[in-house]
Order: C-alpha cells, then structure tokens, then sequence
C-alpha cells in the first residue's frame, strides 16, 4: 500500500511541472476558484487533493481545455473573465499540489 502511494505521489509530481506559484496565481485561485474547488461543490475536485490524480493523467491540455469551456457544473473559464489561458493553466497546477 505504501509503495502504491510513493508511486503515485511520484507520478503526480512528474506529470506537473515544478512551478512557484506567484500570489497573482493564488489571488486568482482564492476570487474566483475557492467557492467550488475549496470543499468540493458539484463534483468539482477538492484543492490541494488527491482527487486531482485522475484529472492530472488526462494532460494539462485537457483540464485546460475543459477549465476554458467549462465541464459538468463548471462554467467556462470559472467565471474568471480576467484569466488567460496560462492563468488557468497555473491555478490547475496550484490546486492540483496536493497539501
């Protein structure tokens, strides 16, 4: 069991890239993310949670792509009409480290 979880925590590890994450990003993150993504409303992945493990597997470009188009529950760009693509890029991999 415990090797399962080295292995994954490895995984998630190697497939994001090592970024610091700027208080731009955060802000972001905490305005328009935290309502939903800090405890998990209407499916959406919990931050800073292993949830995002499958998500992660997907390819930074999917969660991209569904982020900016929206999926499930989630409106498009999350509501976050000052974002860039690499805003949202930078808040899935802030919210995708796990704590």
């Amino acid at each position: 069991m415990i090797k399962n979880t080295v292995l994954a925590a490895a995984l998630l590890c190697s497939a994001l890239p090592a970024v610091a994450t700027d208080d731009y990003t955060i802000e972001l993150y905490e305005i328009y993310c935290s309502a939903c993504h800090g405890v998990g409303v209407s499916g959406a992945p919990t931050a800073f949670s292993d949830e995002w493990r499958d998500r992660v597997n997907q390819g930074m470009d999917t969660l991209v792509s569904h982020a900016i188009n929206g999926i499930g529950n989630m409106p498009a760009m999350g509501t976050c009409v000052e974002c860039t693509e690499d805003d949202i890029r930078d808040i899935i991999q802030y919210m995708a480290k796990e704590k």
